[in-house]
């Protein structure tokens, strides 16, 4: 009876403390709770028929980069992307095998668990004017020549917009006058804080930026963590992602539905994180963690439980407050990173999030036409698909790599597709051949460059672009070689067959070419000439060589001319590969 009565005890007071911690006011985090409710997800089926597009993916920096959230481009050979630790990276070539980071939007930290002070770049957009227009999630909005390197902030960060100030700037999307319209996931605590903000009322905003004014004005309130921004192509309306809900919001910029908001598309069978404009019309919408239909929605079921989504947030919040605690008292990165791991989204994702990955594709109107999937884990996490030259790249903010997906070909690529031509060593990055590239044919012994450091611990970068190498087979070399030496001098070379020629065909009869020079005359001075020096070859061994071979001054125009061609077709593609010179600044 003793027994039970303790039991009993125990219960009673966690029950209290329970009470407690859901109904004291003001305890952390201080968010408001409601009651919502949210519609089952689609099913797998008709466009989004389960497929294995994705499983063809590859990868380039693999284990090199971490977080590459957005990407943007201005050339088809030509991409770059945000990074933990508030770098930007520039990657280019026509393998996109040369890469180097071209600036850091804060001040430099030494891990992501500081993310709020090196910055957390996300969204990515290359304004009119030609800067690269970055979103910085806890830094705020910057121009970017990616030329110089040189930063400038759009506007105070800190300050208060329509009475809140942002907390998560996100994404964005930039007009023909310069006008960014961009999302503040929440209103209420940084991205580090991220579950909060699924588990609260949603405080995602909206925000257009006046290039003119430089001034900011909310056009959408209360979104569920509102992610990527995307103009129409009449610039009539913009779309953004409400992840926790997920579907798209439609915001009517012109027209008779001007000011007005309506769903663009729901039950998005995961978690919509940025969307781009698709080739051809339509666009992309990402998901950044995809429902896992063999378990229970957990967010849909909290929904409806706001106590309960309550007392969660306020349990985690208690180790929380001890780490930050001991991090005040004794700044150490064990509490700091811990503290930053609580209430951060990855874990989450890792959890409800199934293996598959999907990236639905939208018509202009917001009907799902089809989708790209994938189930064997090349690529994971999507945050942004978007497409430079002839490949759909794939951003994720928890990845270590960047995807890749071969999609279009050009006619000068034809021919280029019977060979692995992205099996390519470059600077540290290499871009390995999937089943996307349908290269069968493709030699397996390669000479492979040791590759180096990963580039978020990399101390220094490259001063000049190096042009790409040519894999040469093995058993090749040692002829490449011999042939280049007979042309070092072109001018000599040609001057020495004709002498050459005009010795054998002075002795031969004309009418026959491959007559052998007479035995006597090789008998009598080949034997001399071997006792003298066995590493020299005799002029008549040498004639009776050629003779028995194609005319020497064929095969050394031949030479000549393939050395020729392959240096000029080597300068072209170093022309084509290399946009620009990279800036000259250590990581």
């Amino acid at each position: 009876m003793g027994v039970v009565r303790a039991v009993g005890r125990v219960l009673l007071d966690i029950t209290v403390l329970l009470l407690v911690l859901v109904l004291l006011p003001g305890l952390p985090p201080d968010v408001k709770y409601t009651y919502y409710e949210t519609e089952e997800t689609l099913p797998f089926d008709g466009p989004l028929a389960k497929n294995d597009i994705l499983n063809d993916a590859g990868r380039i920096l693999d284990g090199k980069i971490n977080g590459p959230e957005s990407i943007a481009s201005r050339d088809r050979y030509e991409l770059f992307t945000s990074l933990h630790n508030g770098k930007i990276l520039r990657v280019w070539g026509k393998n996109f095998d040369h890469f180097q980071v071209i600036t850091t939007i804060g001040p430099g930290c030494e891990g992501p668990w500081q993310e709020s002070v090196c910055g957390r770049p996300l969204g990515l957009r290359f304004a009119p004017d030609g800067k690269l227009i970055v979103v910085d999630a806890y830094l705020g909005l910057f121009a970017l020549d990616v030329e110089t390197g040189k930063k400038e902030s759009l506007f105070d960060i800190k300050q208060e917009i329509d009475g809140a100030v942002p907390k998560i700037p996100d994404d964005l999307d930039i007009d023909e006058d310069g006008n960014i319209y961009w999302s503040d996931a929440s209103s209420v605590v940084d991205l580090s804080n991220g579950i909060v903000e699924m588990l609260s009322d949603p405080s995602g905003r909206l925000i257009k930026f006046d290039s003119k004014t430089k001034t900011n004005s909310v056009l959408l309130k209360n979104v569920h963590f509102a992610n990527g921004v995307q103009l129409s192509p009449d610039r009539d309306f913009v779309l953004v992602c409400e992840t926790f809900r997920s579907r798209v919001l439609r915001h009517w910029l012109n027209g008779p539905n001007a000011g007005k908001t309506d769903v663009f598309v729901d039950r998005l069978p995961g978690k919509p994180d940025n969307l781009r404009a698709k080739k051809g019309g339509g666009y992309y919408v990402s998901l950044v963690a995809v429902d896992n239909k063999e378990k229970i929605d957990l967010t849909r079921v909290l929904a409806k439980l706001p106590l309960v989504r309550k007392l969660i947030l306020r349990l985690f919040g208690i180790p929380k407050f001890l780490f930050d605690t001991i991090s005040k008292v004794y700044p150490n990165q064990f509490t700091e990173n811990a503290s930053y791991k609580i209430y951060h989204l990855q874990p989450i994702a890792e959890i409800i999030a199934s293996q598959s990955t999907v990236i639905v594709e939208l018509d202009a109107e917001g009907k799902i036409v089809s989708s790209l999937q994938g189930d064997n884990g090349n690529v994971r996490f999507i945050s942004e698909t978007h497409q430079v030259g002839d490949y759909l790249f794939f951003g994720s903010p928890y990845n270590n790599y960047l995807g890749y997906l071969r999609v279009d070909y050009t006619d000068e690529d034809e021919e280029e597709e019977l060979t692995p031509s992205l099996e390519v060593d470059g600077e540290g990055v290499k871009m390995s051949v999937g089943a996307s590239e349908k290269v069968e044919d493709v030699d397996e012994e390669k000479e492979v460059k040791e590759e180096p450091q990963e580039v978020v611990e990399e101390q220094k970068v490259l001063d000049e672009p190096i042009p790409d190498q040519q894999v040469v087979k093995e058993g090749e070399g040692q002829e490449s070689d011999d042939e280049k030496e007979e042309a070092v001098s072109v001018e000599e070379g040609i001057k020495g067959a004709e002498k050459q020629d005009a010795e054998i065909y002075s002795e031969k009869d004309n009418e026959k070419e491959e007559t052998i020079v007479g035995e006597d005359d090789d008998d009598d001075d080949g034997e001399d000439d071997h006792e003298d020096d066995d590493k020299k070859i005799t002029e008549d061994e040498e004639i009776e060589k050629h003779a028995q071979e194609e005319p020497v001054l064929e095969k050394t125009e031949a030479i000549v001319e393939e050395d020729i061609s392959s240096q000029v077709s080597s300068k072209k593609e170093d022309v084509e590969s290399s946009p620009t010179s990279p800036v000259k600044e250590e990581l």
